[in-house]
């Protein structure tokens, strides 16, 4: 009588870790195996892992993430020590802070800062380290990371078929690309990681939903950035307007960091009105999918965000006229 509990505890409890940690790895070795999708599919690498927090509870999520880092300490052994550490530790360290913030009832917008903060400090540890290691600074080993992805990129593309001519053409853009990217390094880590922390968790609440009955988490409509944080903004597009050089630069940083986090507060205006028409579940994906795709409309979605700090664009607090 007791064998199909025992059955399921063992399953649950032992096999749920595993998958987890397999799929993490499948993802994270996904642009290697698959050209071009295979980078987009690496974001979602912590999904499996925290969904094992969420769905198995803290003991599993740990078990998970333990064996995928493991495994992927084996497998480095036989491939380069350092191809790809970098992410490695990113998306572990991201994963560990998010799914122990939502184990422990963190508030989802701390969570995701959290998880983002924990992802990026990650990398400039790592970085710190090898430059110590390699007697290397730290600014010369990003570059030399970029050129690695330069030429992964270059040599999915080639696998494509392109002649020469477009080839020379692509690797010439993409070299003019590397130099604003690494000069908005700093910016683009922090947007990068609060976008894959705030997607990740989307992805567990819907899917965390379909798999188990569980209470919702809070209410992402009504997320409000700190209204001081605008002053911050303000000071960094000052610093773009009348600086040069690295200042101008440091402006930039802070700008994109920051629009992102108002990017946040625009999706949530957008939510919050898509929610309140009652509008079809077919509209709101093809929203969301045009505003992912469509640069201009990002931005006009941050500086929703942005006007919602003056204009109360949800009418939050206010009562409906008699």
């Amino acid at each position: 009588m007791s064998a199909a509990p025992t059955s399921r505890r063992v399953l649950g409890g032992g096999l749920a870790p595993a998958l987890a940690a397999g799929g993490a790895l499948a993802l994270l070795a996904a642009p290697w195996g698959i050209p071009l999708a295979g980078p987009l599919l690496t974001l979602f690498a912590p999904l499996p892992l925290v969904l094992a927090y969420s769905l198995r509870g803290a003991r599993a999520g740990r078990l998970a993430l333990l064996l995928a880092a493991g495994a992927t300490f084996l497998l480095m052994q036989v491939a380069q020590p350092l191809a790809g550490s970098y992410y490695l530790v990113y998306f572990f360290a991201l994963s560990l802070v998010l799914g122990e913030a939502l184990c422990r009832g963190l508030r989802e917008d701390w969570a995701v800062a959290g998880a983002a903060g924990a992802g990026m400090l990650a990398v400039f540890i790592l970085l710190l380290i090898g430059s110590l290691v390699l007697g290397r600074g730290p600014w010369q080993l990003w570059q030399d990371q970029w050129q690695n992805e330069l030429t992964v990129v270059l040599q999915m593309y080639r696998g494509t078929g392109l002649d020469e001519a477009a080839m020379n053409q692509l690797r010439q853009t993409l070299e003019q690309i590397g130099r604003l990217v690494l000069r908005l390094a700093p910016g683009i880590l922090a947007t990068a990681s609060l976008l894959v922390a705030w997607v990740n968790l989307l992805l567990v609440r819907r899917l965390g939903r379909r798999a188990r009955p569980q209470p919702a988490g809070g209410d992402l409509t009504q997320f409000r950035a700190p209204e001081r944080l605008v002053w911050v903004l303000i000071a960094a597009g000052a610093v773009m307007v009348f600086a040069q050089g690295w200042l101008f630069w440091a402006g930039a940083n802070l700008v994109l960091a920051l629009g992102t986090v108002y990017f946040f507060q625009g999706m949530a205006v957008l939510a919050y009105w898509l929610k309140k028409k009652n509008a079809p579940a077919l509209l709101r994906v093809s929203i969301y999918v045009l505003v992912v795709m469509e640069f201009f409309l990002a931005v006009i979605i941050a500086a929703a965000g942005l006007f919602d700090i003056w204009f109360n664009l949800r009418r939050q607090g206010q009562e409906p006229a008699a």
